[in-house]
């Protein structure tokens, strides 16, 4: 499916990879033309990367990735080989398991660095977290802005494309050991220090949001109160695995999301470690079981 977000110079192709971690599916967008960059362009499909190509109106340029997993990144090489495309991203993230096997760029990226077409400028922006490795760029129009205005009378509208450092209408995993709860909480306050700030968010998952502030308000509270519910899990049950206290904090939980809820409770554990909150025996070891501090 073929989407134009409502703004004009960004498009959004949907990748058919339904699933309870993808959503609807992996958001691949394209932003400017005729010089065009294609931003995560999802799973290796020969039909939705056709859809890509012609959906473009124009040559892309630069197939960018947001982070190496393999629902953003798995169709990235050939995009960009069909397309005559440099590929640009982070260096992959791991584990293994996670990543593209072909995910190999033509070059890094990391925060700070800006790639641009002709209208349109997108700056890397460093927002580890969700995985080791991960960028958000933020859009911005050189010549005019996303909704026709000139860039520079203050009509510009800034839209933050942001893989899966922000979903629209559901929580990031955050999943060790590839994932790290403090980094991701600190990327959230990155998202909130940009100045000038984002009007937009364009997530890797789901529809687009307008209240940014509000979204990063209820991530932030969200994460703390998971947290809150993990130490009292802690404290009540004296000593627990991962696994343990998936039961307690996520009682009403689908059978397929276990694991990667398992995987963000050892996440959420870690980060209480390093704080001095929790401890264990080994923290690198993902059935080790945990006392409160």
């Amino acid at each position: 499916m073929t989407e134009g977000p409502g703004q004009v110079g960004l498009r959004r192709v949907l990748a058919p990879n339904p699933s309870p971690m993808t959503g609807r599916g992996t958001n691949t967008y394209l932003v400017g033309g005729p010089d065009v960059v294609a931003v995560d362009p999802g799973p290796d499909d020969d039909a939705h990367l056709g859809r890509v190509l012609r959906a473009a109106n124009g040559a892309i340029r630069y197939v960018l990735v947001t982070h190496s997993h393999r629902d953003h990144a798995e169709g990235a090489r050939r995009l960009a080989d069909r397309s005559g495309a440099l590929l640009l991203g982070p260096a992959p993230s791991g584990p293994p398991e996670h990543d593209s096997p072909g995910y190999a760029p033509d070059a890094l990226l990391a925060g700070g660095d800006v790639v641009a077409v002709p209208g349109w400028r997108l700056s890397a922006l460093d927002t580890p977290g969700h995985c080791a490795q991960h960028l958000c760029f933020v859009l911005e129009p050189t010549g005019r802005d996303l909704s026709g205005g000139v860039a520079g009378d203050g009509s510009a509208r800034r839209v933050l494309l942001s893989g899966d450092h922000l979903l629209g209408g559901t929580s990031t995993v955050v999943a060790a050991p590839g994932g790290d709860m403090a980094a991701y909480l600190a990327s959230l306050e990155a998202v909130r220090r940009l100045d000038p700030p984002v009007d937009l968010v364009a997530p890797g998952h789901g529809e687009l949001v307008e209240d940014v502030v509000a979204m990063l308000d209820s991530y932030v509270a969200r994460r703390l109160e998971r947290e809150s519910e993990l130490v009292a899990a802690l404290e009540l049950s004296g000593a627990a695995s991962p696994e343990e206290l998936v039961a307690l904090v996520y009682p009403a939980l689908s059978r397929g999301l276990a694991g990667a809820a398992r995987l963000q409770v050892w996440a959420h554990l870690r980060k209480l470690h390093d704080e001095g909150r929790a401890s264990t025996t080994d923290p690198d070891d993902p059935s080790s079981r945990w006392t409160p501090v």
